[in-house]
């Protein structure tokens, strides 16, 4: 009797243990299917490519950490990056100085996430449906201002740094780029007033409001912060793709909602991780690297996307109760 009672216990622990730990579980479940059919995959050379191009990703993903534990959602930041690339190199073109035209395009993507901030807010209109809208508005602003045409950057230093620079010859800067990112995110989640209203608006929003916390201005803020970070992967991907592409980053917001799902974070709001936001772009650009090196087709991988979205999904459902 005590066994059968010690080793349901036991059980018990090794299965919490698994959902916690699930992300990495994933993770490194799929670096061994990947390694097995295909060795080439672990190679060094393909493991810094792929955290490379994890890089902006992993940005985005970390403002979108913000936007759903406070409850929303922004389908638009593929659209933000992309107006950031096409401004960026159409600034540099006109003969704007990099610095300043840097500036100016930060001073654009803060304006784009004050536009979905404000229509959210003021509008009351659900997030889904307004970043929905907004990403086809930005995408045909991107379009219309470069005729569809690719707009070549023409700063060599640009390049390197935001895009095929590295560190002693071996570490991305994309890389380290993300790194700093990833240390600001866990800092203003976990060690900022913010972070803490962002917690308690997505966890229960009438409780936010009798305890004083002003919901216009955190909701504001939170899309405008998201708009920044989708800036700065804006510029990792102008940088890798030496040029402003219109219609660059389609996929951005399906690939950080997902990563932020399989990390951990509630999509129904009230908890976040960050942490678990890192191990989930691990995870997305552990399938893609994964499924180009196998030589999977693009439409595959998008439906291979959508499952994933679905599987994370259910697997919040699943475990939110326990915990």
């Amino acid at each position: 009797m005590t066994t059968t009672g010690t080793t349901g216990k036991r059980r018990m622990t090794v299965i919490d243990a698994l959902i916690k730990y699930r992300t990495v579980v994933i993770l490194l479940l799929l670096i061994a299917t990947f390694t097995i059919l295909k060795s080439v995959f672990i190679l060094p050379t393909n493991l810094l490519n792929m955290l490379k191009r994890m890089s902006f990703v992993a940005i985005t993903a970390f403002g979108m950490t913000f936007v759903i534990t406070l409850g929303g959602l922004d389908l638009s930041v593929g659209g933000t990056a992309a107006i950031v690339g096409v401004g960026f190199a159409l600034l540099l073109g006109a003969g704007v100085p990099v610095v300043l035209a840097l500036l100016l395009c930060l001073g654009i993507a803060v304006a784009l996430g004050a536009v979905n901030g404000v229509i959210i807010v003021k509008g009351r209109i659900e997030p889904f449906l307004v970043t929905l809208a907004t990403m086809n508005i930005f995408r045909g602003v991107a379009l219309v201002a470069t005729g569809g045409r690719p707009v070549p950057i023409v700063s060599a230093a640009f390049i390197t740094f935001f895009g095929n620079g590295s560190l002693f010859g071996v570490i991305p800067i994309p890389v380290l780029i993300t790194a700093v990112f990833f240390t600001i995110s866990l800092l203003l989640y976990k060690e900022t007033k913010f972070g803490f209203f962002v917690r308690a608006i997505g966890g229960n929003i009438e409780s936010a409001r009798v305890a004083g916390i002003n919901i216009q201005s955190v909701k504001l803020l939170t899309y405008i912060i998201n708009a920044v970070f989708a800036f700065f992967a804006g510029l990792i991907l102008a940088a890798l793709m030496s040029s402003g592409l219109p219609n660059i980053a389609v996929d951005l917001p399906l690939d950080a909602i997902s990563a932020v799902i399989l990390g951990g974070t509630a999509i129904a709001g009230g908890f976040g991780n960050v942490l678990g936001t890192l191990g989930g772009a691990l995870i997305m650009s552990t399938l893609n690297s994964g499924m180009s090196v196998l030589g999977a087709q693009y439409p595959v991988q998008i439906l291979v996307k959508g499952v994933v979205i679905i599987v994370a999904v259910l697997l919040d459902n699943a475990v939110r109760p326990r915990n």
